[in-house]
């Protein structure tokens, strides 16, 4: 047990370790999320059991098997000679069957690792996922594929059933040659009865032993399938190593050049990307690339990190080929800062010393205030050790920019690379880290890509990008002067040239923070809510009896599934009844061979054994088939039950750290493949074993009583064995189950953060986290082993203590002439051969308890009551809402920290059908509003009403249909673009597709892929540009056609050309009733760039969770000093340029 414990755990960092060494292009096309989740989870569990306690049991019952033969061949070796003629019967019997299952599993792992991403997918984007009321489309995608699991099941049950049936067959069919060929052999006078007893019997005891070997090597099959799986992974050789085998030069001065490249990603080689594109950015000098989404300048990063190598052409820093240095050393001298930051679990120091893992607290306070980060984080109550979440969940988009800034920036690299590094700050935010970024950037080279010009016109030199090209070069004036791209990008950015708005009466109202209201319809003391994240509500919910589980596995099955638990229980029944009666013909067989009509009586149990060998293949057919194909059906039952209970609680429950990605994932698929286990491997074995033990004391009570009551009374011997082992169990389960939890989700993050990682090079860091996370839990596993281990052993010495006192009692009874020798013999053979059974019993029953530990958090996520029921009936639910949003003395903080306020005392009226942006720097509490309107929190204080009704009193689901969202950063399903435009509208016409992505601006584009709207965007949309992500977001959201459309930085990805047809696009959305009439959508936008939001009918400043500003553009502009004209003036290019 220990042992393979050990070897899983090496396998474990060894398949993490390949993961991370393998290059990004292997994530773009196999090496998915759910892919590497169930290889360390799934695939790790089933390799564990095989190598493991079966391997031990295997090994053992072969080793009986092979001393029985030479035992028999010493006492009759003509005998034992038909061993010969059988096993290979057994053997073509056994690979046919292995081959078959193989194929099955292999089919099954595919269909697996589908059902994994899918769920890993859902859950990393829930809020996306619970904003398009995606639950429904989510649940479907996943029961198909269950049904395919399912489908395939059947067939695998059936050939189990066949095979195992084969087996039992042939082994009868066996025992009634051997046994007339012994009579033979007597009748001829070649050898004596007692002989052929004797080896009749040691052939017996090892086919017995090889029959219980025989469910063995299904868990071999199902690892060997695994095992496949993983060690393709293992023995992948990257495209691109990182193994140290480059050269490691003495210093980098960062003058980088690209000659002629050519280059597309390798999981769309038809599509172009780079062609011929020329490059050359002497050391120490600021470049950058500008153009229009798409053109290739994210391209270029990814190529001078080698996260890529061209088609063709080269790339060269210090005059080196990038592909001749050493890929750590090359990573090591590049600071990376993506457009979309990437955190890790844990504290703001870990994710920051991620740049440099040395850093003392001196060096990380002064990139954070270099970033602008240590003013946000030294207001918060743990500062530097405050948790981010999974993937930085805790924070806002902007707080998460400017820690990866900092992250780059303490590493202090000659070369930095900055994709978008200031999209998601606000405009104050933004010109303070500009300004430390100059500051960082002096004397490195630096490549940066940016939309807003405004952070790219002190650049030394400026490359515009197009079609895979550089066009054209120069600084901004120069541009200005002879490029009209750069200068009608340069037009359409110029805030001062931007119409302004007239002055308009606001359609929206604040009432003063802290004023009473007469319009409130709840009472304060009915609004208020705990700000505790863990209610007693939830508490009660949580309290899952786990008695119950075992009953509650049988999960939703319906009559005629358990009608064939019935008719299988009875095949089963069958095959445990044949154990007893073999016993007790095969001692009158031992009997018969001293009378001297030896072979006609033989002869009679010789046909005996061939009907019970026939009947077993009808017997053991119908116990697999209907028990696995239950145990499928249940299990699948409960996993859409779970996978549906995990999609119904709120957005605050997954920030949770014990919730995370890959802890979930784990549970739906890994957990739950337990019930299969108990129902159709464990149970039938149970009903076997039960039947086995009822008969033969039915049977050994008719042969002789006295000696079956001694039998029973040597039975607590075994009863005592066994209960130690279940309570030895138990500690195999609890903890041990959770650090392995611990490590998936760490292998979860990490194949979604990979290009962060390789940047970094941060793997080896990743490895040691990993190790560090099996030692607890390999301490306690050894332990448990050696504990284990006694009891096994204290239990073999019971076994046989009852087998030394049967057998003595025996030779008493048969000494006093209470019973004759031939009853005698029976009753204890009777004995011997069900024995086995009572211990396999045993053996089973730690099992099946360790399972139930291993399911009781399942459970527990299934029983839980959410916090925000999406399902409430509402008899007066309108058709449409008209979109009137209020709130009301509203105070909010998030589950995961309540000791931080994001809103205080927060009252605001937005008239329905008016434009209203929100603006004000990072954390201010924005993007937080939006998460109110959207029901994914509720306010600790004060009410949320749409159109003058509590939110809390809609069907949440029906509500979120009537409200669109475009977030800051789009995340998109691995599915096709038409798929992602569709998602939450699944009936959508071809023409509103093609409609909803020309107002989006990415028709053209998509037009123009070799697959058109059927092209595969990837995982998390890899296979796109942030720009190209973002416009089908906005895409997928313009289809929606919502009442309610709430924009949180949604054109911060897009060039300014794209940005300017979106906000054209945005200004004319319509809700267009059945009767004709129209009215105005109401747009609530939370924006930095303050040329998306001059045009709105009221502006709302936000600091600190409060209202500082609101009016119109033009009314907020003439106030002179207040805080929107003091962001407006730093995004003016006037002052600028």
């Amino acid at each position: 047990m220990y042992t393979s414990e050990r070897q899983l755990s090496r396998l474990r960092i060894a398949y993490l370790k390949a993961v991370l060494s393998q290059e990004i292009g292997a994530f773009d096309t196999e090496l998915t999320s759910g892919k590497v989740i169930s290889g360390i989870s799934k695939h790790m569990s089933v390799i564990q059991d095989a190598i493991g306690e079966k391997l031990g049991h295997f090994t053992s019952s072969c080793s009986t098997f092979f001393s029985g033969i030479v035992i028999a061949a010493i006492c009759c070796w003509e005998v034992s000679l038909l061993c010969l003629v059988v096993v290979p019967l057994i053997l073509m019997i056994g690979a046919t069957y292995t081959k078959k299952m193989n194929t099955i599993s292999t089919t099954k792992m595919f269909f697996h690792s589908e059902a994994t991403a899918m769920i890993e997918q859902t859950i990393s984007h829930i809020k996306t996922v619970y904003a398009f009321v995606g639950e429904s489309s989510a649940m479907k995608s996943f029961r198909e594929n269950m049904e395919k699991q399912f489908q395939i099941s059947k067939g695998e049950a059936l050939v189990k059933g066949v095979g195992t049936g084969m087996f039992q067959t042939v082994s009868f069919c066996s025992w009634a040659l051997i046994v007339w060929v012994g009579a033979v052999v007597v009748t001829a006078g070649r050898a004596k009865g007692g002989n052929i007893i004797a080896a009749v019997m040691s052939i017996l005891f090892g086919a017995i032993s090889i029959t219980y070997a025989a469910p063995d090597m299904q868990i071999f099959n199902q690892a060997k399938a695994a095992g496949y799986e993983v060690f393709q992974v293992i023995q992948r050789k990257p495209l691109i190593s990182n193994e140290a085998q480059g050269r490691k030069v003495t210093e980098i001065t960062g003058d980088i050049e690209l000659r002629d490249v050519y280059f597309t990603y390798p999981s769309r080689p038809e599509k172009p990307i780079l062609q011929g594109l020329s490059l050359s950015i002497p050391a120490g000098r600021t470049v950058a690339l500008v153009g229009s989404s798409g053109c290739g300048k994210s391209t270029v990063i990814s190529l001078v990190n080698r996260f890529y190598d061209p088609a063709r052409g080269e790339v060269f820093i210090d005059g080196h080929n990038i592909k001749d240095l050493d890929l750590k050393f090359l990573r090591s001298n590049i600071g990376l800062v993506s457009q979309e930051p990437s955190l890790f679990a844990g504290t703001i120091k870990d994710n920051l010393k991620v740049g440099k893992m040395d850093a003392d607290d001196q060096e990380i306070q002064k990139a954070a205030e270099m970033s602008n980060a240590h003013t946000f984080v030294s207001q918060l109550p743990n500062q530097y050790l405050t948790e981010v979440g999974q993937r930085g969940v805790q924070l806002s988009g902007g707080q998460k920019q400017r820690i990866a800034i900092a992250r780059a920036i303490l590493k202090n690299p000659p070369i930095l690379l900055l994709d978008e590094a200031t999209s998601a700050l606000d405009t104050e935010s933004e010109k303070l880290v500009q300004e430390a970024l100059e500051t960082a950037m002096q004397g490195r080279t630096v490549i940066l890509i940016a939309h807003r010009l405004s952070t790219v016109v002190n650049a030394d030199m400026i490359a515009v990008v197009e079609n895979g090209q550089v066009v054209e070069t120069g600084t901004h004036q120069n541009l200005l002067d002879k490029s009209d791209f750069y200068r009608a990008l340069y037009s359409m950015q110029n805030l001062e040239a931007a119409p302004e708005s007239s002055t308009t009466i606001s359609k929206s109202k604040s009432t003063h923070q802290g004023d009473s209201t007469d319009e409130a319809k709840l009472s304060e003391k009915q609004r208020e809510t705990q700000i505790n994240p863990m209610e007693d509500s939830e508490l009660k919910g949580q309290e899952t009896r786990k008695r119950n589980i075992f009953f509650r596995i049988w999960f939703g099955l319906k009559p005629r599934e358990m009608a064939k638990i019935a008719f299988g229980s009875a095949a089963a029944a069958f095959s445990g009844v044949s154990k007893p009666v073999f016993g007790y013909c095969i001692i009158t067989i031992g009997v018969a061979y001293f009378d001297p009509d030896a072979k006609r009586k033989v002869g009679y149990y010789s046909a005996f054994f061939s009907a019970i060998g026939l009947l077993s293949l009808l017997s053991n057919t119908i116990q697999h088939y209907f028990y696995g194909v239950v145990g499928e059906k249940a299990m699948a039952n409960f996993r859409h039950a779970l996978y549906k209970g995990v999609l119904r609680n709120e957005v605050g429950w997954f920030d949770r750290s014990d919730n995370t990605v890959g802890s979930l994932t784990s549970r739906i698929i890994s957990d739950t493949a337990l019930v299969k286990i108990i129902i159709a491997d464990r149970m039938a074995v149970i009903v076997q074993c039960i039947s086995s033990i009822l008969i033969a004391t039915g049977v050994s009570m008719y042969v002789d009583w006295r000696m079956a009551l001694v039998a029973w009374a040597v039975m607590p011997c075994h009863f005592i064995g066994g209960l130690i082992q279940a309570k030895s169990a138990k500690g195999f389960s609890g903890d041990y189950a959770a650090s392995h939890s611990e490590l998936v989700a760490l292998a979860s993050e990490s194949a979604a953060n990979i290009r962060t990682i390789a940047s970094f090079c941060h793997e080896e860091h990743v490895i040691m986290k990993a190790k560090t996370s099996q030692e607890i839990p390999m301490r306690k596993y050894r332990n448990e082993s050696i504990k284990y281990g006694i009891v096994q052993g204290f239990s073999l010495c019971l076994w046989n203590i009852a087998h030394a006192v049967a057998l003595w009692y025996t030779t008493i009874l048969v000494e006093r002439r209470q019973a004759t020798f031939k009853n005698g013999i029976r009753a204890y053979q009777i004995f011997s051969l069900t024995v086995p059974s009572i211990t396999e019993l045993y053996t089973l029953i730690p099992t099946v308890i360790s399972a139930i530990n291993v399911l009781t958090p399942a459970f527990q996520t299934l029983d839980r009551k959410t916090e925000i029921e999406p399902d409430t009936q509402d008899d007066s639910q309108p058709e449409r809402i008209l979109g009137e949003v209020k709130f009301e003395h509203v105070k909010f903080n998030y589950p995961s920290r309540p000791a931080v306020t994001v809103l205080d005392n927060f009252s605001l009226q937005i008239e329905a059908g008016s434009k209203v942006a929100f603006v004000g720097p990072s954390g201010a509490g924005k993007s937080s509003v939006l998460a109110l309107i959207l029901r994914f929190y509720d306010p600790g204080a004060g009410m949320v009403s749409i159109d003058g009704r509590d939110i809390r009193g809609y069907n949440l689901r029906w509500l979120r249909t009537q409200i669109g969202l475009v977030q800051q950063e789009p995340l998109l399903f691995n599915c096709s673009i038409r798929d992602n435009i569709c998602y939450g509208h699944n009936g959508a016409s071809e023409s509103e597709i093609v409609e909803v992505a020309r107002e989006a601006n990415i028709h053209e584009f998509v037009s123009n892929l070799p697959d058109g709207y059927n092209t595969v965007v990837g995982e998390k949309g890899c296979q796109l540009s942030g720009g190209q992500k973002q416009r089908i977001a906005i895409a997928r959201t313009l289809l929606k056609k919502p009442a309610i459309l709430l924009l949180d930085e949604a054109t911060s990805a897009l060039d300014a050309e794209s940005e300017r047809t979106i906000v054209s696009a945005l200004k004319a959305i319509n809700l267009k009733e059945d009767s004709g009439l129209c009215s105005r959508t109401t747009q609530i936008t939370v924006a930095h760039r303050l040329s998306t939001v001059i045009n709105s009918d009221t502006i709302i400043v936000m600091d600190k969770g409060k209202i500082v500003e609101m009016g119109s553009h033009s009314t907020l502009i003439t106030t002179g000093e207040g805080l929107y004209s003091r962001l407006f003036k730093l995004q003016s290019f006037d002052e600028s340029s």
